[in-house]
């Protein structure tokens, strides 16, 4: 029972109050909490997603240094990809064979 009465009375004590003086207040206490308790949390924060960071990074250029082996190991492979992808009307795909025809 406390604690729903304190939360209506806190309900209307915060309602009662003009928003001009909520922002002003806000604004006190908002520079207060950042200087005081954001650095130390920024900190503390940052040390957590930094290495997912660096990972992304890692993993990244690993990608991309995969890839561009991939491509050149193509080229030297394959050669050089045809000036045309036209198809002639009798080059018809091989049909599948298929055991139970």
């Amino acid at each position: 029972m406390a604690e729903r009465t304190g939360q209506h009375w806190a309900r209307q004590i915060v309602a009662s109050v003009p928003a001009q003086t909520l922002r002003q207040i806000n604004k006190a206490l908002g520079r207060n909490f950042i200087t005081k308790y954001g650095t130390k949390q920024g900190i503390i924060v940052l040390g957590r997603v930094v290495p997912f960071g660096i990972g992304a990074v890692i993993g990244g250029g690993a990608n991309a240094a995969v890839a561009t082996l991939s491509v050149r190991a193509a080229r030297r492979a394959f050669g050089p990809p045809p000036t045309s992808w036209s198809r002639q009307a009798d080059d018809t795909p091989p049909k599948a064979e298929n055991p139970r025809d």
